[in-house]
């Protein structure tokens, strides 16, 4: 008996080893091009980030000689270790084909241990048949816009100890008319914990670049490093302010979580999610601390603020 015994804890230990991967989640594909596209996710371990790129849903065609892969793309050298310790990666794939399929799942190796490696689920991108950096106007010319750039300031918790707190964190901007999310890394081309994004990097479902009149819905989706958790912002962008400027999305009602112009049970879901919740939490989001109080806590005070907003409609 006591040998079976022996061998099962070997046979466990194995097994438990074979099985000790980075864990890989909240994978998405960004900044689509007609020739590139860059790929995101987080991990749990200070990874090495790479991709595989294929043909084909198979994985028989694995492209490689024709194309580029950059780990940590537009980050300088101080942000991308921060990103990278704390387990947030992106990759960018360039040498691409316009309007053309491909499929990328994501490698992630495991420093302290060459041979554990994860990899994501296959993901499908199609590139840009063209991008046009123009309007098309009623009488069918084309004419020139330019946007600004959004400034975003993630959330830091009060025990956050990293030497410069948020930076390596991930911005990723999505509005309903655009074609794909972009993506930033805080403390790159500003201080932390400053992201920034520019504008003029969204592209309609038409490729057509997206004139920002203002007022716009956006979600800005925030890569923590070390939880492995996103915190979700829904803002409205500003109005083109005419000149090149950063200015932050603003907030829309305070109980209007997502930015439906009525209070119902999607906000309710929304609350849920972060109640009893405290500033150290690695879930807590202060969109939905509406009511002052010295610790913090998402509590009984906000529901009661939200609850009698409950019901409303078109609310700004």
């Amino acid at each position: 008996m006591r040998k079976w015994l022996f061998v099962f804890l070997i046979l466990f230990a194995v097994a438990g080893n074979a099985l000790a991967v980075p864990e890989t989640v909240s994978v998405r594909v960004t900044d689509v091009t007609t020739s590139s596209f860059a790929v995101v996710w987080m991990t749990d371990v200070a990874a090495a980030p790479n991709v595989e790129v294929y043909a084909d849903s198979a994985m028989t065609d694995r492209l490689a000689d024709a194309i580029t892969v950059t780990p940590m793309p537009d980050a300088p050298q101080g942000v991308a270790a921060a990103a990278r310790s704390r387990g947030i990666m992106k990759i960018r794939v360039t040498g691409l084909a316009p309007n053309t399929r491909y499929y990328v799942r994501t490698v992630t190796v495991d420093p302290a241990d060459p041979a554990s490696i994860g990899y994501s689920g296959l993901q499908e991108v199609t590139t840009a048949s063209s991008v046009v950096p123009y309007q098309r106007i009623e009488d069918g010319t084309l004419q020139g816009f330019a946007n600004d750039l959004l400034t975003m300031k993630v959330y830091i918790q009060p025990a956050d100890k990293d030497a410069v707190p948020g930076e390596g964190d991930l911005v990723i901007l999505e509005t309903p008319a655009s074609s794909h999310p972009v993506s930033a890394f805080v403390g790159a081309g500003t201080v932390a914990p400053e992201g920034v994004l520019d504008l003029n990097n969204l592209f309609g479902l038409d490729m057509a670049s997206l004139d920002i009149l203002g007022g716009e819905k956006a979600v800005l989706s925030v890569y923590r490093g070390g939880t492995l958790s996103t915190l979700l912002h829904y803002r409205r962008l500003q109005a083109d302010a005419g000149t090149v400027a950063a200015g932050e999305p603003a907030k829309g009602f305070f109980a209007d979580f997502n930015l439906d112009a009525k209070v119902d049970d999607q906000d309710f879901a929304e609350f849920r999610k972060q109640y009893r919740t405290i500033p150290d939490d690695a879930a807590y989001n202060p969109d939905y601390d509406f009511v002052a109080d010295p610790a913090g806590k998402i509590d009984a005070q906000d529901f009661a603020r939200f609850a009698r907003e409950y019901g409303r409609s078109q609310v700004e």
